[in-house]
């Protein structure tokens, strides 16, 4: 997914990689990155990919009772969210949690789930500068 967002901290680890974060629609969000260059307050273009947490079906489609669009920082790392959406299509499955759409693999090809209320965990979610 490619969408416009502003650098608003960086932290490298080396000259390779480390943690930005930045800005959308007014949120902060950390990501992780390699093999970028980034400068404060810069206004881009990037690309989010993420590493998913293993979820079990009940726990996907169980984990957002009140039918919510968000995205909230987890306790649980730097980079890892969950994430509250819906699923808007399959073959290839994407998720929609407001701020960002995820392809989420292939774990169902049934066209039952589009319009479904999920939960997801992102374990570590990823910046790269678009092409």
């Amino acid at each position: 997914m490619t969408i416009a967002v502003e650098i608003t901290k960086i932290n490298e680890t080396d000259n390779h990689e480390g943690t930005v974060t930045f800005e959308v629609n007014g949120r902060q969000y950390d990501a992780f990155y390699s093999e970028d260059k980034f400068k404060l307050r810069e206004k881009i273009n990037v690309t989010l990919t993420h590493l998913d947490y293993p979820l079990k079906w009940d726990v996907i489609f169980g984990g957002n009772k009140g039918r919510e669009i968000r995205i909230e920082k987890s306790n649980q790392g730097e980079w890892t969210y969950h994430c509250y959406g819906t699923i808007k299509s399959v073959n290839p499955i994407i998720g929609d949690f407001g701020d960002f759409q995820f392809n989420l693999g292939d774990w169902t090809s049934d066209e039952k789930v589009i319009g479904e209320y999920i939960f997801w965990t992102i374990d570590r979610l990823e910046l790269k500068r678009a092409e």
